[in-house]
């Protein structure tokens, strides 16, 4: 993953960073990055793909509203994938396996 700069957030970052609503005060922002895996990205992901079929095939649960099941599409694998490395890069010093 690679950071972009992407202007336009800029404006919502603004926002973000001033939001008051009375007693509460919400910070935030929003920053854009690459989905393209490169060098220890692609290892990683591959790493974290191997270990998401090592738990399936030793899964033993079988009620069907299970989380697992959600796990056997491939889409859902990329996007809890894609969560793990955006962690990895926001949280370096934290592993989050």
């Amino acid at each position: 993953m690679k950071y972009l700069e992407y202007t336009p957030l800029d404006r919502i970052n603004d926002f973000l960073s001033h939001v008051n609503l009375g007693e509460r005060t919400i910070k935030g922002c929003l920053e854009a990055y690459s989905c393209k895996h490169s060098g220890t990205d692609k290892k990683l992901s591959l790493s974290l793909e191997n270990e998401i079929f090592d738990y399936l095939g030793k899964s033993s649960d079988a009620d069907s509203s299970s989380p697992v099941e959600y796990l056997m599409c491939r889409s859902s694998r990329k996007t809890l994938i894609y969560l793990l490395l955006s962690l990895y890069h926001m949280y370096p010093d934290y592993d989050f396996r």
